[in-house]
């Protein structure tokens, strides 16, 4: 398992035992604990999904990477493949993989980023930036991981 999944599962972990220990204050209503629980649920399932998402521009650019590397034969044409990191793990940002796989600007494109910048707030302590509907986050995620190929 590598670090940032690692990462992930303990993430997702200390959000669950956190909102399973909330602590109810004088006169607050169970309602609300609830409603605080579900949000931390959410946050949780959103991180889940969006890292599978991640796992899959990773792959799949790593796939075209190594594909355009192996199969160009005109220097000039693979000279700008090969300057990329072709692992998987190779050090490339998330939102250039992305770019090589969704036209930058374009609708997917833009909703993805939209994703990161939610999943970058949660990760780092932060709440969802915008409301969120985790039915149609998750129906957007599967759509995006079908139309994501190398």
């Amino acid at each position: 398992m590598t670090n940032w999944k690692r990462n992930t599962m303990i993430l997702i972990t200390n959000l669950h035992q956190l909102s399973s220990k909330l602590p109810v204050e004088v006169g607050e209503k169970k309602e609300e604990k609830y409603k605080r629980k579900r949000e931390l649920n959410d946050q949780a399932y959103f991180l889940f999904m969006f890292s599978r998402f991640e796992d899959r521009i990773r792959d799949e650019s790593s796939q075209l990477i190594t594909r355009k590397q192996t199969f160009i034969t005109s220097w000039k044409q693979r000279a700008v493949w090969d300057i990329l990191p072709s692992a998987s793990r190779g050090e490339m940002p998330f939102k250039k993989r992305l770019a090589l796989l969704l036209e930058k600007g374009g609708s997917d494109y833009n909703l993805v980023v939209d994703y990161y910048k939610e999943r970058n707030s949660i990760a780092h302590g932060g709440n969802f930036i915008s409301p969120i509907s985790m039915p149609s986050v998750i129906s957007e995620l599967k759509r995006l991981h079908r139309a994501v190929k190398a």
